[in-house]
């Protein structure tokens, strides 16, 4: 009786089924207990108990392990295992058309489908054996050279190909200076080559580092529409032809990604910046002694998130040799909130010297909080965005 029954569910899986593609949103898992794969030769390949990042084209849901939560289904090439999670393993469950096994019912059946892939995959390769053999003799004259000659030439291809997979990254992609205008930031960028994260259809995802406050990087993330004269271009072409399974992964949701790729870092920037300078640092400054007078700038970026009522600067000015020629202060007025920048601008002073003083100093900062209270900003945490004031 179990053998009828299993002829029977073999046997309707001829019949054209609809069902969802699974992948990683939908499923925990996916085993390929049996798959097929076609070689360069035109010959198919068996692999067994493979983990596949998708599942398409589904033939037939022939079984639901309702304990594991494990969907069989069978493809043009595979035989699969889905662990799915709990939602869909709801839905599966109440599909009465999908039969619910398990045990040596559920083992023969897997059994059953596997063989029948096999022996699918045996008679196509066997007319392929035969395809050739009878092309062969048909042409024999004159096919033989030419097989070899093509079998060269796709052989020079794929050494060509290894060559250039084994010295390239396919992260860099060959972008020959065309303009890839970002819909996000709406910034155009002019490389020779581009940090690909990936591309899909006529979009290519993409990242660039630059040099922000205090000399730290920041990996922004950016997404643009390929231009015809990229998409044309030999270089562009032949790199995504060689590492397309890299560039190019239905299953990712690039949007997805490159919103929480452009989120990571810049929480981790953000994070890098206020633990270097936990209550500011000044962006830039600078100070001359014309007539004999000091006369001083600064603009100051505020990154705590305590309000600054005051600010105010102590400074020592020396000469060549380092001898101190005047020391001082002077206090600027806020408010300035996080992430905010002020500047202040003294264009006389009462800080007056010698002929010979030719460096200033800022020795620390000591800010003034709204509710009064003072935080001295000085030794490590007094930061510059430059080396030297604009003196």
């Amino acid at each position: 009786m179990k053998q009828l029954l299993i002829f029977l569910l073999v046997l309707i899986s001829f019949i054209p089924v609809s069902a969802q593609n699974y992948g990683a949103l939908n499923s925990l898992s996916r085993r390929a207990m049996v798959i097929w794969h076609k070689g360069s030769n035109g010959y198919y390949y068996r692999s067994c108990e493979q983990m596949i990042n998708g599942v398409t084209s589904i033939e037939k849901q022939y079984a639901f392990d309702k304990k594991e939560r494990i969907l069989y289904v069978l493809t043009a090439i595979a035989n699969v295992a889905i662990t799915l999670d709990k939602d869909n393993a709801k839905a599966i469950k109440k599909d009465k058309s999908i039969p619910q096994l398990k045990g040596d019912e559920l083992n023969q059946l897997i059994a059953a489908y596997s063989k029948q892939l096999d022996n699918k995959f045996t008679r196509l390769n066997e007319q392929r054996r035969v395809f050739i053999q009878d092309s062969i003799a048909e042409v024999r004259a004159d096919s033989i050279e030419r097989v070899r000659k093509h079998e060269r030439y796709l052989a020079q291809l794929k050494k060509e190909a290894d060559e250039y997979r084994n010295t390239h990254n396919w992260r860099r992609v060959p972008t020959d200076k065309v303009y890839l205008t970002c819909s996000i930031c709406d910034k155009s960028f002019s490389e020779d080559t581009t940090d690909c994260i990936g591309i899909k259809n006529d979009t290519i995802y993409f990242y660039n580092i630059k040099k922000e406050e205090l000399g730290l990087h920041l990996l922004s993330t950016h997404k643009a529409e390929i231009p015809e004269e990229l998409a044309s271009n030999k270089d562009f072409k032949y790199h995504y032809e060689v590492f397309k399974d890299s560039l190019t992964n239905d299953s990712t949701d690039y949007d997805l990604l490159v919103n929480y790729i452009d989120w990571e870092y810049s929480d981790k920037y953000i994070s890098r910046l206020k633990s270097i300078a936990p209550f500011g640092y000044v962006d830039s400054w600078g100070w001359d002694n014309e007539y004999s007078m000091i006369t001083f700038h600064i603009d100051y970026v505020n990154t705590n998130p305590k309000t600054i009522r005051y600010l105010t600067v102590y400074f020592m000015v020396t000469n060549d040799v380092g001898d101190v020629r005047c020391r001082g202060y002077f206090k600027g007025t806020g408010p300035v909130r996080q992430w905010e920048k002020a500047g202040w601008s003294w264009d006389n002073s009462s800080y007056f010297v010698a002929g010979d003083a030719s460096n200033m100093n800022i020795t620390k900062i000591v800010l003034t909080w709204m509710n009064g209270k003072t935080q001295v900003v000085s030794g490590r945490y007094l930061q510059f965005n430059s080396d030297y004031s604009d003196d």
